[in-house]
């Protein structure tokens, strides 16, 4: 099935940021949209300046090192360090790479340099990799990878490929220890639709035996739940359908329980699964209403953008509403997940 190479274009930045707000709410300071990168908050790091002996700024990977950093990765970090002889992740595919999931690579490459000056005694510094391959399917997002490898300084640690998983020949005989699926399932409708019941199969075949492939994932928004949540689920209906209004795709995540079913599928062992409570404060929800607002422009008519308009405006005013009331200034609604599989055999 062919794409509209302007909708290819929009679908892999809303890509991107689901990472980036990832980072962000869980704890609102983790993940739904792929569509806002850079615009997430981090906290600062004492010695944040923190550069190589070339010049590169290493400032926005330290998150990554640090024992209070990224908990997705941590995990994932953790898991391989228990799980494996020497915490090597070898030779390393980004099967869907994006900003947030370089940066990590960028860190685990950087890591000795980045640890150079902390006191911290974690098992942060005991990971390395030999070099990482990352695929994406738009021309524009690997160009967009691309320079931030530059900058990252990690230009030569590895491969940045433009292609998509439904082609066969898409690194045909190549093999490596560790696959990394960072928000890969729910991007998928983007680019290649109705795919997302292969692409275990198709990525096991590339996963070396006794290696191990990582999932990182968001549990959909269910349609409406009791109390003041329920906002938030009304938010992300109306968000999706100002996409769809636009001519736009959009995401579709999966449950947990459908990951692991289709990774024992494609042969691997499901090893362990980690779960991450989301957060979600008016911050958070109002970046899912400027998304939607963002695609008002493309309505095909003024009047249906008008009255969306105003929906969006109700909405923003009850979710300040019932987050104003929380303790926390927060709501608790569903969670990521990370599962971890292997292939034994």
């Amino acid at each position: 099935m062919s794409v509209n190479p302007a909708t290819m274009a929009m679908s892999c930045l809303f890509v991107s940021c689901i990472a980036s707000f990832i980072a962000t709410t869980i704890s609102e300071e983790a993940p739904l949209c792929k569509e806002e990168a850079g615009s997430s908050e981090h906290s600062t790091i004492p010695g944040a300046e923190t550069k190589d002996g070339h010049g590169v700024d290493l400032s926005e990977l330290k998150k990554f090192a640090s024992g209070n950093g990224d908990a997705l990765f941590r995990f994932i970090e953790r898991s391989q360090i228990n799980g494996t002889e020497n915490a090597s992740f070898g030779s390393l595919l980004d099967a869907g790479t994006g900003s947030h999931s370089l940066s990590w690579i960028a860190s685990v490459v950087h890591r000795e340099k980045l640890l150079a000056d902390s006191e911290e005694d974690n098992n942060a510094r005991k990971v390395h990799m030999k070099d990482f391959t990352a695929i994406t399917a738009d021309e524009s997002m690997r160009r967009k990878v691309s320079e931030e490898a530059t900058e990252l300084g990690v230009q030569d640690s590895g491969n940045i490929i433009i292609g998509k998983w439904n082609d066969a020949t898409l690194l045909e005989g190549k093999l490596y220890d560790t696959i990394l699926v960072d928000y890969l399932i729910g991007a998928i409708d983007g680019f290649t639709p109705y795919f997302q019941d292969q692409i275990f199969d198709r990525l096991a075949a590339h996963l070396a035996i006794g290696g191990r492939l990582y999932v990182a994932g968001l549990q959909p928004i269910p349609d409406k739940i009791d109390g003041d949540g329920d906002v938030f689920c009304r938010i992300t209906k109306v968000r999706d359908a100002c996409i769809l209004l636009a001519g736009h795709r959009c995401y579709r995540e999966y449950p947990l329980d459908w990951i692991e079913r289709h990774l024992e599928k494609a042969g691997l062992s499901v090893v362990q699964n980690r779960q991450y409570p989301i957060m979600y404060g008016h911050y958070s929800m109002k970046r899912q209403i400027n998304l939607a607002r963002s695609k008002l422009i493309h309505f095909p008519t003024k009047t249906l953008a008008d009255s969306m308009g105003k929906v969006l405006d109700d909405l923003d005013k009850e979710a300040l509403e019932v987050t104003s009331k929380q303790p926390n200034g927060k709501i608790s609604l569903g969670f990521d997940y990370v599962v971890v599989a292997e292939r034994t055999k």
